[in-house]
């Protein structure tokens, strides 16, 4: 059990993630989301899931959308989930069912990354070049 109150945390956390979104393209990934509420804030069961699940609204109504590796094809080359008409309530719903039917683990790299449009088209235009911006062998 916790001394800290999921909402408040998530509040801050949110803030946190959205400038490291706006200032790495990386984004945020469900993994650092759930490590922060479960090793750092000791988060578990039902709190655990709410903290995930408002980070996860805050997100998304700052401006980021889910992809998911394990979505990735020709017909989806960024690997963007989409949930009912992607409110983020839906979305948040949706990344956490995901993720609760797995058992709550520890979420891999490429399980459900968080970023902006903005970031992703970055992403896109350096894919297939090393860190200099050459093209890499294929």
């Amino acid at each position: 059990m916790s001394d800290h109150d999921p909402q408040v945390e998530a509040e801050t956390y949110v803030r946190h993630a959205l400038y490291d979104i706006a200032t790495d393209e990386i984004g945020i990934g469900l993994g650092a989301i759930v490590d922060r509420g479960r090793l750092s804030l000791h988060f578990d069961g039902r709190d655990l899931v709410d903290f995930v699940h408002r980070v996860i609204v805050g997100l998304v109504r700052g401006g980021a959308t889910p992809a998911d590796d394990a979505l990735f094809s020709s017909e989806n080359p960024q690997g963007l989930a989409h949930f009912g008409t992607d409110t983020p309530e839906e979305i948040a719903d949706g990344v956490v069912a995901a993720w609760v039917a797995k058992g709550m683990p520890d979420p891999e790299w490429g399980d459900w990354r968080f970023n902006t449009a903005e970031n992703r088209a970055t992403l896109d235009e350096f894919s297939g070049r090393d860190f200099y911006g050459s093209p890499t062998k294929g």
